[in-house]
């Protein structure tokens, strides 16, 4: 997809570029900047900048609190697996075992 854009572009801006001159290239490269630097369009962009960290924010809150449930469970079932229960002394009946 990222190909065929750039070959669109490459062909406006070939078919631009020859039967207008230079002269139509930097007009529509003044317009653009333009726009691209109007009051408006900043706006915009400060907003979606803002949106977009305060997302990331959420996502990255809603990850770790996933992570965290997950290993809590995951050390719960190990522990239950390995017969430690939830005593944390870390001396389980594996370690007391006779030597044979």
């Amino acid at each position: 997809m990222k190909i065929i854009t750039f070959a669109a572009g490459v062909a406006v801006g070939f078919i631009i570029g020859s039967r207008a001159g230079r002269g139509a290239y930097e007009d529509m490269r003044r317009k653009w900047r333009g726009f691209a630097q109007s009051d408006t369009v900043q706006n915009v962009k400060g907003d979606v900048k803002d949106f977009a960290g305060r997302a990331a924010s959420d996502v990255g809150d809603k990850v770790s609190e996933t992570v965290s449930k997950v290993t809590d469970k995951a050390s719960s079932k190990i522990d239950q697996v390995t017969g430690k229960g939830d005593s944390g002394s870390g001396s389980g009946s594996a370690s007391a075992s006779p030597a044979v």
